[in-house]
């Protein structure tokens, strides 16, 4: 009998959706993400797989773990775990496979509609009884047409760009890795990061968080951007300089942002973004859907059995070389 052990910081229906077809041969059990290092310490010991929701452990903890054989991710991001830990110990760490690259795509559109629209005031004047008071008739624009770049063509970035082609805009995209498929399907075209900020209405990030990408989108890069230009942010907030951002939003500098993650979460009630009305925000729950669930778990089954069953597991966190 294999034991699984899930560390859950969501809500017990996600803990429950998890543990609902428990393949035969796994001992399941699942406590909550906020235990201490010592608490989660007496339960690895003898855990084979390990289930993550958020995403974090310490290395200390998985160094008394004896027996485990896969590190489970329900996440795509993987930045909080310490890899070099598991690496010394010959753990993969997965990720959940793009379980969540629907949902996270559809939020990136919607964060760039209520931008467009101004769908956050016009509720808000109708809710107050002043009608249309939100919408001059110019402070409101149409997608068509737009050039729409994409920074990262991984699982989220091509579902991204495939929606967004529906809207009949032009897809840029950047990333160190060539995506054919839209290339050919969609008339994508790779460029450079300094051509894409500069060519684009609308930039959508999806990228991982690496010693590479973190501020990846800084003072520089925001004054390449269009002044009618908008940012959406779906990825980690920690690839936008956030400061940098703040100031480029007050000074008009480019028209809005649409952001679902933060460099602090959750967000602190003095953050400067708070006060700012060409700003829509939510509480990085992009990647969350009824849906979604579901297909997490069931692949997170699915790479399971395929380690328990002597198998490689597939969508493996990579760590940063050097």
């Amino acid at each position: 009998m294999y034991k699984v052990l899930f560390f859950n910081g969501q809500s017990e229906q996600v803990a429950n959706i998890f543990c609902e077809k428990i393949p035969e041969g796994f001992d399941v059990s699942w406590r909550p993400h906020r235990l201490s290092d010592n608490e989660k310490t007496d339960l690895i010991r003898d855990v084979e797989f390990l289930v993550l929701h958020p995403a974090v452990i310490s290395g200390s903890v998985l160094r008394e773990a004896k027996s485990l054989r896969l590190i489970q991710l329900l996440t795509a991001g993987y930045d909080q775990i310490d890899l070099q830990a598991a690496a010394e110990l010959g753990v993969p760490v997965a990720t959940n496979g793009g379980a969540n690259s629907w949902g996270v795509a559809e939020h990136s559109i919607g964060l760039l509609l209520a931008l467009y629209k101004r769908l956050i005031h016009c509720d808000r004047s109708v809710r107050e009884g002043k009608w249309r008071q939100a919408i001059s008739g110019f402070n409101t624009f149409e997608v068509a047409g737009k050039t729409v770049g994409l920074l990262g063509a991984g699982n989220i970035g091509r579902k991204v760009a495939r929606r967004f082609k529906a809207f009949e805009t032009r897809i840029l995209y950047c990333d160190v890795q060539p995506a054919p498929d839209i290339e050919t399907e969609l008339d994508a075209r790779k460029v450079l990061l300094d051509e894409l900020l500069s060519q684009s209405d609308i930039i959508s990030l999806h990228l991982p968080l690496l010693r590479e990408t973190r501020n990846l989108i800084g003072r520089r890069e925001l004054a390449l951007m269009k002044p009618t230009s908008v940012l959406i942010n779906t990825s980690r907030g920690e690839v936008v300089d956030e400061e940098a951002l703040v100031a480029a939003l007050k000074e008009k500098r480019i028209a809005g942002a649409g952001l679902d993650v933060f460099h602090k979460e959750p967000i602190s009630p003095d953050n400067p973004l708070l006060q700012l009305d060409n700003v829509v925000l939510s509480p990085h729950t992009a990647g969350h859907s009824y849906e979604g669930w579901f297909r997490r778990s069931r692949f997170a089954w699915e790479n399971i059995q395929r380690v328990a069953s002597g198998q490689p597991p597939t969508s493996l966190a990579q760590p940063e070389e050097g």
